[in-house]
């Protein structure tokens, strides 16, 4: 295989993969691909839109560290260990935490097997790169919870817009704190989605997993002023798009719609940079705040380890300050 033998020294393309990552649209082509694609069926394998968008990103850096033009133009099946090692290093010497490359690699043991599966990689070459051991190390967590000062800021930063968009952006900040969903969960919410009487949401999560999500009372009122002075009760999307000059449609929001008012009212309140993700993590570190139990944190957000739920914990040093000044060294 000529594209994969020689690896690129170039790591202009070694970069986490944006909040926008590329889109792999399923369409005929795409579906035609998945015979001779191994990277291409695994990416459709994948539970979620946002998965298969996250490792597109991956596997189309891979392909560019290994001299391609990008997924659709590497020839996966002859992708061996040593490449794979290759790509590694050439990671850890961009800097990349454990945790980033230890993606990467799932990534290409995953396009790994459907290239066996395929015929196209041999068995000794595929149990080579399986059993490439994960990248050991950890990082600091990144991200941050906001202070109530701040949450309280965007609230009357919404508050003091007259128009339409006040009452829906302020739900919407409302919902992802008060309920720690993420962006994709919050847009595919719909009218029928609401339980008014338990004052619950019942969302749709990762991997097709449905949960019920309980609204506290400040959540609820939002929403309930957001349906009733501008959205109605008609069905649909639960928070919809608004165009210019105030006219509200029933179209659904995407992804990226709530990415960009969530900068815009940012910037409105004067506030330090915040990843819309950070408002889950918000939500997980108020809730650690109230003396709430791990297992309950983990069912409130769809998590489906415990571990994944310990890392949205952002409560800061004053806990670790705290604990040490009550050692007495006298």
């Amino acid at each position: 295989m000529d594209n994969a033998g020689a690896v690129s020294p170039r790591l202009l393309s070694v970069y986490e993969p944006p909040e926008h990552s590329i889109d792999l649209v399923l369409d005929t082509d795409h579906l035609l691909s998945i015979q001779d694609n191994p990277a291409i069926a695994y990416l459709i394998s994948l539970g979620s839109k946002r998965s298969r968008q996250t490792m597109a990103s991956f596997l189309s850096i891979v392909a560019k560290m290994l001299g391609a033009q990008g997924l659709h133009d590497f020839a996966w099946g002859g992708i061996r260990r040593l490449h794979v090692q290759a790509v590694l290093e050439m990671l850890g010497d961009a800097g990349r935490a454990p945790a980033t490359m230890n993606t990467y690699l799932s990534a290409l043991k995953g396009v790994a097997l459907e290239a066996w599966t395929m015929k196209q990689l041999d068995t000794d070459s595929f149990q080579h790169i399986k059993h490439i051991r994960s990248v050991k190390g950890s990082r600091l967590p990144t991200g941050r919870a906001l202070s109530r000062e701040e949450i309280r800021t965007l609230f009357f930063t919404c508050k003091s817009d007259p128009s339409s968009k006040g009452l829906r952006d302020a739900s919407i900040i409302s919902t992802l704190i008060g309920c720690g969903l993420r962006r994709s969960e919050l847009v595919a919410l719909d009218m029928d989605s609401i339980n008014a009487r338990e004052q619950s949401l019942r969302v749709m999560g990762k991997g097709n997993k449905e949960r019920i999500s309980y609204m506290p009372m400040g959540t609820h009122q939002r929403i309930n002023q957001w349906i009733q002075e501008v959205r109605g009760d008609c069905p649909g999307p639960l928070f919809s798009r608004i165009r210019r000059h105030d006219d509200v449609t029933d179209q659904r929001m995407s992804d990226q719609a709530i990415y960009h008012i969530l900068e815009t009212r940012r910037l409105e309140a004067g506030l330090d940079k915040f990843s819309p993700h950070d408002l889950r993590r918000t939500f997980a570190s108020t809730m650690l705040d109230n003396g709430e139990d791990i297992v309950t944190i983990k069912d409130a957000m769809g998590h489906a380890s415990i571990t994944t739920t310990q890392k949205y914990d952002r409560r800061g040093d004053a806990r670790l300050i705290s604990a040490s000044q009550k050692i007495d060294m006298t």
